[in-house]
Protein backbone atom coordinates (compact mmCIF):
# COMPACT_ATOMS: atom_id res chain seq x y z
CA UNK A 1 0.00 0.00 0.00
CA UNK A 2 1.10 3.28 -0.99
CA UNK A 3 1.74 5.96 1.42
CA UNK A 4 -0.53 8.63 0.55
CA UNK A 5 -3.46 5.54 0.41
CA UNK A 6 -2.05 4.46 3.80
CA UNK A 7 -2.62 8.22 5.53
CA UNK A 8 -6.03 8.67 3.71
CA UNK A 9 -7.15 5.44 5.37
CA UNK A 10 -6.24 6.32 8.90
CA UNK A 11 -7.57 9.90 8.26
CA UNK A 12 -11.05 8.31 7.57
CA UNK A 13 -10.71 5.84 10.21
CA UNK A 14 -9.70 8.32 12.81
CA UNK A 15 -12.83 10.84 11.59
CA UNK A 16 -15.33 8.07 11.96
CA UNK A 17 -14.07 7.07 15.34
CA UNK A 18 -14.38 10.97 16.19
CA UNK A 19 -18.13 10.78 14.84
CA UNK A 20 -18.62 7.26 16.71
CA UNK A 21 -17.38 8.55 20.10
CA UNK A 22 -18.02 12.00 19.73
CA UNK A 23 -19.63 12.95 23.69
CA UNK A 24 -22.49 15.67 22.50
CA UNK A 25 -24.24 16.52 18.93
CA UNK A 26 -22.09 18.58 16.36
CA UNK A 27 -24.21 21.85 17.12
CA UNK A 28 -23.62 21.45 21.07
CA UNK A 29 -19.95 20.88 20.08
CA UNK A 30 -19.66 24.10 18.70
CA UNK A 31 -21.40 26.33 21.20
CA UNK A 32 -18.86 24.54 23.41
CA UNK A 33 -15.96 25.23 21.40
CA UNK A 34 -17.46 28.93 21.17
CA UNK A 35 -17.90 29.18 24.78
CA UNK A 36 -14.23 28.11 25.67
CA UNK A 37 -13.04 30.20 23.21
CA UNK A 38 -14.42 33.29 24.64
CA UNK A 39 -13.79 32.21 28.26
CA UNK A 40 -9.95 31.90 27.13
CA UNK A 41 -10.06 35.22 25.29
CA UNK A 42 -11.79 36.48 28.42
CA UNK A 43 -9.15 35.28 30.76
CA UNK A 44 -5.94 35.65 28.54
CA UNK A 45 -7.49 39.90 28.24
CA UNK A 46 -7.21 40.20 32.14
CA UNK A 47 -4.34 38.36 32.51
CA UNK A 48 -2.52 40.26 30.16
CA UNK A 49 -3.49 43.77 31.71
CA UNK A 50 -2.10 42.61 35.01
CA UNK A 51 1.15 41.81 33.29
CA UNK A 52 1.04 44.94 31.96
CA UNK A 53 0.25 47.25 35.05
CA UNK A 54 2.85 44.82 36.29
CA UNK A 55 5.56 45.56 34.35
CA UNK A 56 4.73 49.40 34.10
CA UNK A 57 4.68 49.67 38.21
CA UNK A 58 8.17 47.72 37.42
CA UNK A 59 9.52 50.01 35.18
CA UNK A 60 8.37 53.37 36.89
CA UNK A 61 9.98 51.77 40.20
CA UNK A 62 13.02 50.97 38.19
CA UNK A 63 13.56 54.68 36.61
CA UNK A 64 12.84 56.08 39.87
CA UNK A 65 16.31 53.76 41.27
CA UNK A 66 18.40 54.96 38.43
CA UNK A 67 17.61 58.63 38.99
CA UNK A 68 18.56 58.06 42.76
CA UNK A 69 21.58 56.08 42.07
CA UNK A 70 22.71 58.80 39.30
CA UNK A 71 22.00 61.85 42.03
CA UNK A 72 23.96 60.02 44.01
CA UNK A 73 27.04 59.24 41.84
CA UNK A 74 27.01 63.13 41.26
CA UNK A 75 26.61 64.26 44.53
CA UNK A 76 29.83 61.51 45.39
CA UNK A 77 31.91 63.48 42.19
CA UNK A 78 31.33 66.65 43.79
CA UNK A 79 32.68 65.90 46.95
CA UNK A 80 35.66 64.11 45.79
CA UNK A 81 36.37 67.00 43.54
CA UNK A 82 35.51 69.49 46.58
CA UNK A 83 38.20 67.33 48.55
CA UNK A 84 40.53 66.99 45.76
CA UNK A 85 40.75 70.59 44.58
CA UNK A 86 40.21 72.22 48.06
Amino acid sequence: MSQTRCFFYGLGMGLAAGVLMAPRSGVKTRKKLVETARESQDFVMREGAGLRDSVVDTLNRTKRAAQATAEGIGIALEVGKEQLVG
